[in-house]
């Protein structure tokens, strides 16, 4: 499952929701039900939009070996 966050114009809400790539949400009510959130004054059938985001992480250690100095053989150039 892939999180997502939507957000909801008509109210000013932002929700994060775990679904499957193959799903689409497109309104406040589906978004709320999926959320399990009280939908308060929003009419379910007002729309909403998927945004796009980036969550820093922490590189684990098979990110950072992609990413370190190759070992050097003796010289002092760093290629060999």
């Amino acid at each position: 499952m892939i999180t997502y966050d939507y957000h909801c114009d008509a109210n000013g809400e932002t929700i994060t929701v775990s679904h499957s790539i193959k799903d689409t949400l497109t309104t406040w009510g589906q978004l709320c039900s999926l959320a399990n959130h009280h939908m308060g004054q929003t009419p379910p059938h007002t729309p909403i939009r998927r945004l796009i985001s980036c969550q820093e992480s922490e590189p684990d250690e098979s990110t950072l070996s992609m990413f370190s100095k190759p070992k050097t053989s003796g010289g002092n150039c760093g290629c060999c």
